[in-house]
């Protein structure tokens, strides 16, 4: 054995004994982890059977041992990116569902297959053999159609997780953008490095990814144990965005729609992402068929307002309204609806049983009190008629 390909089987063990490592350390503290701790175990350990198996293709002295390999490396090397993009999609706050695994491990399902199979159809590698002129355990192979496909999938699970973190880069506090670099240089480094392969710049013969895999798994044992990667992880803008009750619109500085919540679109229904940009005079026409009735001011500001439903329901909203400052100086306002119809129709209802007569329905002692005192003070002709008034429906009660 050559001192290079002794030097190859080295990176790559390295780096399968890394991911293997954090593997079995994120499982063991699951628990004490958030929860995309078992994303991140999937990520890792089909990672770590992907540099097992070709650390083991290098150690082959004849076809059929390297057929085995590669068919074992394809037990974790499909899966590991997809595995990696759902890891990234959990970290940035997009809730993963058990369709979004599914979807995602239907591929790189038949690339496994479509390898184990390879024999007989051809389709994943047109040509399979030991390289003529370097010999066992080099590789010559020349790929198939199906081997485009699953190239492209996982260069586009890897570079989508890349732009996630990319994405979430100015909402992130910088407390947190050391993980978010790790996250990113992560998925980079794969991405670069099987390019580069694919171009014809790398050892003949040899996969290069699986040696510069120990980067990444430096970077992630690194940001588990310097910034706390999973006891301790930056939710997303969106994810908070959308938990809030309260239905909250964002308007730039010239009151056009930018952003609303969740929240927003269950007060209004007809309130959708296409009326992003259009001014909140019109878009507040078509949902309530009247115009706003509060004037905008740059400053913070609470008032009521009642609105009629579709089926007639009238409902009571507080609209509170704040300047909002974003990057490079640009001003606008956040618009903030607080359902408040429960709570105004139960002080009515105290005011009610307050101010009169259970059985008659006309004021009663208390009410009649503080229309007198009001009456009193004010001294007016017109109010003291209505205190005599009073008086008389007093008497006759």
């Amino acid at each position: 054995m050559n001192l290079d390909l002794t030097a190859y089987i080295t990176l790559i063990c390295t780096s399968g004994v890394l991911n293997l490592y954090l593997c079995f350390y994120v499982f063991i503290k699951r628990h004490h982890y958030s929860n995309i701790a078992h994303l991140f175990i999937l990520h890792t350990g089909f990672t770590a059977i992907y540099c097992m198996g070709a650390a083991f293709s290098l150690l082959s002295v004849n076809l059929e041992e390297m057929k085995f390999w590669t068919v074992v490396q394809y037990v974790g090397m499909p899966f590991s990116p997809p595995a990696g993009l759902l890891f990234v999609m959990q970290y940035v706050g997009i809730k993963v569902r058990k369709k979004h695994i599914f979807a995602l491990f239907i591929i790189p399902f038949i690339s496994l297959i479509m390898v184990a199979t390879n024999n007989w159809h051809h389709l994943h590698y047109r040509v399979f053999e030991i390289d003529p002129v370097l010999g066992a355990p080099y590789i010559h192979q020349e790929i198939g159609p199906w081997y485009t496909i699953h190239g492209m999938f996982i260069f586009s699970s890897m570079f989508v997780a890349f732009l996630l973190a990319v994405y979430r880069w100015k909402e992130t506090a910088k407390a947190y953008r050391l993980q978010l670099i790790a996250l990113m240089v992560g998925q980079l480094v794969p991405i670069v490095t099987a390019f580069v392969y694919l171009m014809g710049f790398t050892p003949q013969g040899i996969d290069p990814v699986p040696m510069v895999l120990w980067v990444s798994s430096f970077l992630y044992l690194w940001s588990i144990n310097s910034s706390r990667m999973f006891t301790v992880m930056p939710v997303a803008k969106d994810a908070i965005f959308n938990s809030i009750n309260d239905g909250v619109i964002v308007l730039d500085e010239a009151y056009r729609l930018i952003e609303f919540n969740l929240a927003s679109k269950n007060m209004f229904p007809q309130l959708k992402k296409a009326m992003f940009g259009k001014r909140f005079a019109d878009i507040w026409f078509t949902l309530s068929g009247s115009s706003f009735p509060f004037t905008f001011e740059n400053k913070n500001s609470s008032q009521e307002l009642q609105l009629f439903s579709g089926d007639q329901s009238q409902y009571t909203y507080q609209v509170r309204t704040s300047p909002l400052q974003y990057v490079n100086n640009s001003h606008g306002l956040l618009l903030i609806f607080t359902d408040i119809t429960e709570l105004k129709r139960l002080q009515l209802k105290l005011e009610n049983q307050a101010y009169y007569d259970e059985l008659t329905q006309i004021y009663n002692r208390r009410a009649f009190f503080q229309h007198s005192k009001r009456s009193m003070k004010q001294k007016s002709p017109l109010l003291l008629l209505r205190f005599f008034y009073l008086i008389l429906i007093i008497l006759k009660k």
